[in-house]
């Protein structure tokens, strides 16, 4: 997918989704899982258990608004359930309480260290404030902007984070850098409302054709490098 030529200068901010871009979503799922059924000796498909975990929550975000603790927590054990795994609700509540404890990929904070030496920088997020406010401290930098989904009372691909961001740093969205994983959550809404964007591909291979970004990049040290 080529992508369109991103004028640097032109860019005053960038905002970041935070869980598979800057922190290791898959990961803090995996070892989460491993963990519970380390006790049971029990096996789990953990590929097939994060991607039901995606679909069962990506239905339930787009339903009436609920804290974000608790839709990771019924999402987790509708499929824990549905996969026969002897999780139980205590284990689902456990799981949402320990996304805050997942840790940034290992070239985010320099990046971002970088990166705020010539930008503003912040966070729009499908996170209740407190999870975030925990991951923010472990990724090392002081964010000019945080939105969250509890604020908005609205989840990404929603516009209304996007739109909030936007009245709150006060700056054009063609200003603004979006750089994100998530395709289908962040860089469609946030084309649609004119911010630049910037596909960051992390480990995936494979996007839909449109909208095309403003920059692809492999990940946090080469956006750091293509600012640099």
């Amino acid at each position: 997918m080529p992508a369109r030529p991103l004028r640097l200068e032109d860019v005053e901010a960038i905002t970041f989704d935070c869980y598979g871009t800057l922190i290791d979503w898959e990961g803090g799922t995996r070892h989460t899982l491993q963990a519970m059924l380390a006790r049971w000796d029990q096996y789990a498909d953990e590929d097939a258990f994060f991607q039901a975990w995606e679909r069962a929550q990506w239905v339930r975000i787009q339903q009436s608004y609920a804290r974000y603790r608790t839709i990771a927590a019924d999402a987790f054990l509708e499929v824990a359930r549905a996969q026969q795994l002897p999780l139980g609700a205590e284990d689902a509540q456990a799981f949402a309480d320990a996304i805050a404890t997942w840790k940034p990929f290992p070239d985010t904070s320099a990046a971002l260290a970088a990166l705020k030496r010539r930008f503003r920088l912040g966070i729009i997020s499908n996170m209740d404030d407190d999870i975030l406010s925990a991951t923010v401290k472990l990724l090392g930098v002081e964010f000019d902007l945080i939105q969250t989904a509890e604020q908005a009372r609205a989840y990404k691909p929603s516009p209304v984070p996007f739109a909030r961001a936007l009245e709150r740093l006060r700056v054009a969205p063609e200003r603004v850098a979006h750089a994100a994983f998530g395709f289908e959550y962040d860089i469609g809404p946030a084309s649609q409302l004119g911010f630049r964007t910037i596909l960051v591909r992390r480990s995936r291979t494979a996007f839909p054709a449109t909208p095309v970004p403003d920059l692809i990049v492999a990940d946090l040290a080469d956006l750091a490098a293509q600012f640099g």
